[in-house]
């Protein structure tokens, strides 16, 4: 089984890196004539700019587009991209990659700009292919310019120092200076869309937006909650290798049960494919493994159980909210009553193992098949070895986010 297990995800995880799956997601393009047409874009959640995107129209008929060919994309409830031909700093901004001079590096290009807010000023954002990121303004009808946050290298007696010229703050007060909000303030706002999304919305609002728009989302940490329940079969294995004799104790069939919470932290920036998984289980065992044939054998044992392990959707599919994973992760789990005080079955009080999982979520419930192999708890005990296995179905319910 434990072979299979492993075979199964080796082969599932292989096709679909192979085969990226694409996650369409309600939205629309704009043509080169203007035409809005409505249909779903394949969503990657882009760090970095675009110059593609996949779209299906409402015929379910698949076309890519490049940037030559729309003005923008709109991905529902997440992001909105604009064509903008910019003048694009790419100074290096590493370090001990500083230039030593005060002159910056520019480069003429036409680029999909995400668009953080849209109004009377208008606030873009891009991160380039060196990891730098850019944030641009255009007020009106005025061309589109780059808010210029420069640094680089200077020498003196003593060595290299760094210089920081956040030219941006004296270009925002520039385009600010019309609004009596910002009258006699010093601008020292920090290069990041936490402080510069709110100085744009309260000018527009200023203006008479009374809608300023904040039209592209930041993807967060996403937190998801569940009440899970577990049937499952297990089966033990035991080698007493000792001086005197050597036993060996097996046992399948047996059944086991538990229930608990759980939580998954999604990541941003992975297309809310990858995760972090938690579990906190009450877990009750049929009996307890044998040790010594002559003693009997505890029966309805109780564990605390602790989970925690990366998750991997490998299948989205949104609109109708499919999700296929998998996970993987360490587990612990610590007796909560002896029921025989002998010392044979104190070396039983905890055990940690590994857990794989291979699971499907639909809408709010998760089903999910697990595998999972321990220690049998008997650490302190010098010549006896042993491990259990257990098969579990488990259902979850997502509670709230």
């Amino acid at each position: 089984m434990k072979k299979l297990l492993f075979a199964l995800f080796f082969t599932v995880l292989s096709h679909y890196s192979i085969n990226a799956q694409k996650e369409f997601m309600a939205g629309y393009i704009v043509n080169n004539t203007g035409d809005t047409i409505r249909g779903e874009i394949d969503n990657k959640k882009w760090v970095k700019a675009p110059s593609q995107i996949t779209f299906k129209d409402q015929n379910l008929k698949m076309v890519k587009y490049d940037i030559s060919k729309i003005q923008s994309f709109v991905v529902q409830n997440e992001a909105t991209y604009v064509r903008k031909k910019i003048s694009l700093d790419i100074t290096p901004h590493q370090q001990g990659k500083l230039l030593e001079t005060y002159d910056r590096e520019l480069v003429d290009t036409t680029l999909f700009l995400k668009q953080l807010v849209k109004g009377r000023i208008s606030l873009y954002y891009l991160q380039d292919n060196n990891n730098k990121e850019h944030f641009f303004i255009e007020k009106l009808n005025d061309t589109i310019q780059e808010l210029v946050d420069h640094r680089f290298i200077r020498k003196n007696n003593s060595g290299n120092y760094e210089v920081h010229l956040d030219i941006y703050n004296k270009q925002l007060y520039e385009l600010c200076e019309d609004c009596s909000n910002y009258s006699g303030l010093i601008f020292k706002y920090q290069y990041r869309e936490a402080a510069l999304m709110p100085l744009i919305m309260k000018y527009n609002t200023f203006f008479g937006d009374s809608k300023p728009i904040e039209v592209s989302k930041k993807e967060k940490f996403k937190t998801t909650f569940f009440l899970r329940a577990a049937l499952g079969t297990y089966s033990y294995n035991v080698d007493r290798n000792l001086s005197y004799y050597e036993e060996n104790y097996n046992k399948s069939g047996l059944k086991s049960a538990s229930i608990g919470v759980g939580a998954l932290f999604e990541l941003p920036s992975k297309r809310r494919r990858l995760g972090v998984k938690i579990d906190l289980l009450y877990n009750h065992y049929e009996e307890d493994i044998r040790l010594y044939q002559s003693y009997n054998v505890p029966t309805n044992t109780s564990y605390l159980g602790f989970y925690l392990g990366p998750q991997y959707s490998f299948y989205k599919n949104v609109p109708k909210k499919i999700d296929v994973y998998l996970n993987a992760g360490l587990s612990l789990e610590k007796r909560l009553a002896e029921k025989n005080t002998d010392f044979v079955y104190q070396g039983l009080s905890s055990s940690m193992g590994y857990q794989l999982g291979i699971g499907t979520k639909l809408n709010k419930m998760n089903f999910e098949l697990a595998y999972s192999k321990t220690d049998a708890g008997l650490s302190s005990f010098v010549y006896i070895t042993g491990d259990i296995q257990k098969i579990s179905f488990i259902l979850s319910y997502a509670l709230g986010k």
